[in-house]
């Protein structure tokens, strides 16, 4: 079973998760984030959704996160629990946290080739606002994306 829980704080539990979300963020990203960057962002308002795996030891399978102000950092799901509605579910939790915490809007960035997390973002309600060009260090265009809260 998949079980999701938010993470605000830094404190023992929470670092071997961030260890294992900078993981992921090597594997996935191509500028992924460190330990020290995601610790650093749960300092400075930031929440993170991780998603578990309760049948494989509480293995992360997948995370979002995003800041108090509205922007959402990275999101991922690793890639033998993709098409099974998690990142969607992460979304979710995501927006539903956010309006907990009284954001009233969110923004992403997201690379023009990336059409699955298009998709995924179309499919939560996210607004495709406009293009930044070469925003990415390799020069790929960035979609930047909003949703009211």
């Amino acid at each position: 079973m998949i079980n999701f829980q938010l993470i605000c704080d830094v404190d023992n539990t929470t670092i071997s998760y961030l260890q294992e979300i900078a993981v992921m963020e090597k594997k996935y990203f191509k500028s992924p984030w460190t330990v020290e960057m995601l610790a650093s962002s749960l300092c400075s308002s930031a929440v993170i959704v991780i998603a578990t795996d309760d049948e494989c030891d509480d293995k992360l399978v997948g995370y979002g996160g995003f800041y108090t102000t509205g922007d959402i950092t990275n999101i991922a799901v690793s890639a033998e629990y993709r098409g099974r509605g998690l990142g969607k579910s992460i979304v979710d939790l995501m927006i539903d946290n956010a309006k907990t915490l009284s954001v009233d809007t969110l923004f992403l960035e997201v690379r023009v080739g990336n059409t699955i997390a298009i998709n995924l973002y179309d499919k939560c309600g996210f607004k495709h606002i406009h293009n930044r060009k070469r925003y990415y260090e390799d020069g790929e265009d960035a979609m930047i994306f909003s949703r009211e809260v």
